[in-house]
């Protein structure tokens, strides 16, 4: 099945190792979520972005419910909630798509 719909959150963390280390270790895969990429910003190595591909909304938003992800932040030390963004995918404007882009 190919995710329609993607959860995008950036923010900072205390210590970006201790941060990856928590994460590496839960193994137990999150409902819905078909693939996470994690990004580490080339300015500020202790800003991240997590975007999460889901396959539904129903599963984007039992993601932001799901009482994992609140027990995530207070073992990383993230003190505040970030703003998060859902979205579906409406376009794909890759370079070899139908719909490509030549620029943006």
């Amino acid at each position: 099945m190919t995710s329609r719909y993607r959860l995008t959150v950036i923010y900072p963390v205390p210590d970006f190792e201790r941060w990856a280390n928590v994460l590496r270790a839960d193994a137990e895969p999150v409902p819905g979520v078909e693939r996470m990429t994690v990004h580490r910003s080339i300015d500020d190595g202790d800003e991240v972005m997590v975007e999460l591909d889901l396959h539904s909304e129903a599963d984007a938003r039992a993601v932001l419910q799901n009482p994992r992800l609140r027990e995530f932040f207070d073992q990383t030390g993230v003190e505040v909630y970030p703003p998060v963004f859902i979205g579906e995918i409406v376009d794909d404007l890759s370079s070899d798509g139908p719909d490509a882009a030549s620029a943006f």
